[in-house]
């Protein structure tokens, strides 16, 4: 697990990456952070730091790379929706085919968005992470 940022308070949104690239990592961050979001966030590339950041990190949004090596995105998202059902996944990719697209939205990916075309990446992690702080909120009255 590499953190890209030091945890702070409880109450501050939580980005976690799946993704094999630290660099990829923090140009999603930096793009998540030009648009305004103010959050901590964390980068895992393994079964075993998916599972322990969902337990301890607790995020509330997943961004998750497509092909990693010994671990796919299909692989943590089959993770993610075993551990948390509701927290949305969304799948960020250099390449992902309409039929891959598809396929994940059936497994049920949130969204999908490519790398190099990522300008609307925060209007759509926004919109289920949004959707995940209301959730939680309620569930903790």
């Amino acid at each position: 697990m590499a953190p890209l940022r030091a945890i702070s308070r409880e109450a501050r949104f939580r980005v976690l990456f799946v993704e094999d690239s630290p660099e990829d990592a923090e140009l999603l961050q930096m793009q998540l952070e030009d648009a305004g979001l103010d959050a901590d966030f964390m980068r895992v590339e393994d079964e075993a730091s998916l599972r322990q950041a969902l337990a301890g990190f607790r995020p509330d949004i997943v961004l998750s790379d497509l092909s990693m090596p010994g671990f796919t995105g299909h692989d943590a998202l089959r993770v993610v929706r075993a551990q948390a059902p509701q927290l949305p996944f969304i799948f960020v990719s250099g390449t992902i085919g309409e039929d891959v697209a598809v396929a994940a939205l059936h497994e049920g990916a949130n969204d999908y968005i490519l790398k190099h075309s990522s300008a609307r990446l925060p209007a759509a992690g926004g919109r289920p992470a949004a959707a995940a702080r209301t959730r939680g909120g309620r569930a903790r009255r």
